[in-house]
């Protein structure tokens, strides 16, 4: 199977972050620090240790905050999202459009320990997802040969989803008419991003499971999830 250099790498991180509040009162989750580091600079230097420099991020929520990586990533683009207060996160990909192919389409919240599942080449569109006895999170069933044919809220003996994926040129540009299908003509602005390829349009897509492990990996959700992470948080409260 051929593998193809990954050419970009777009960060969603126009949300709000409420789960998080007080600290994400004043600045977006992405750039909430974790042992002095923001979250999003994790995902930022493991896209560029894998010589990916066209990077762009998807901004909302007190977005102009995000300028203040400029000086350490110049290479930083920002795609602005006017509905992230009204829609769900589907309107970030909308918002992407035709940069999804052959692109990493990554959270901007996660705090990723394992830089080197960010690999400058991929085979084929691919999801992370951590092998679980049970979860009550978003979660794959994949065939025997690893391609997801399934997507729940909780489940057994599943994949839990992690918000890190690549996506080949043909199979990006699909999710990103897709999108617009949904978002614009049916009006579905409340749907998460992954329910277009993994639920709404399934069999439009052959998306492989990628294994990875619990701890490299992290979604930080809460303010106790922040806390139980970085022990400078922990006299804070709503």
């Amino acid at each position: 199977m051929t593998s193809f250099r990954v050419q970009r790498a777009i960060i969603l991180a126009a949300g709000l972050g409420s789960r998080m509040a007080p600290v994400t009162d004043t600045m977006p989750k992405p750039l909430v620090p974790v042992h002095g580091k923001a979250i999003v600079e994790r995902l930022l230097d493991a896209v560029l240790a894998a010589g990916i420099e066209e990077i762009y991020l998807v901004r909302g929520y007190l977005g102009e905050q995000f300028e203040g990586l400029l000086p350490k990533y110049p290479m930083l683009r920002f795609i602005e999202n006017p509905d992230y207060q009204s829609a769900n996160n589907i309107s970030s990909v909308v918002c992407a459009g035709e940069l999804l192919g052959n692109a990493y389409l990554m959270e901007g919240d996660l705090l990723l320990r394992k830089p080197e599942l960010i690999g400058a080449c991929q085979q084929e569109s691919n999801y992370l997802a951590i092998p679980v006895d049970e979860t009550d999170d978003w979660c794959f069933y994949p065939d025997e040969k690893g391609y997801i044919r399934k997507m729940a809220v909780g489940g057994k003996n599943c994949m839990q989803m992690v918000g890190i994926s690549y996506w080949t040129e043909t199979d990006g540009k699909r999710l990103a008419e897709r999108a617009r299908s949904l978002y614009y003509d049916q009006g579905k602005r409340d749907i998460f991003w992954d329910q277009i390829a993994l639920e709404a349009y399934l069999p439009e897509f052959r998306v492989r499971v990628r294994t990875c492990g619990r701890e490299d990996v992290i979604e930080i959700d809460t303010l106790e999830e922040l806390k139980a992470l970085d022990a400078s948080y922990g006299s804070l409260c709503k």
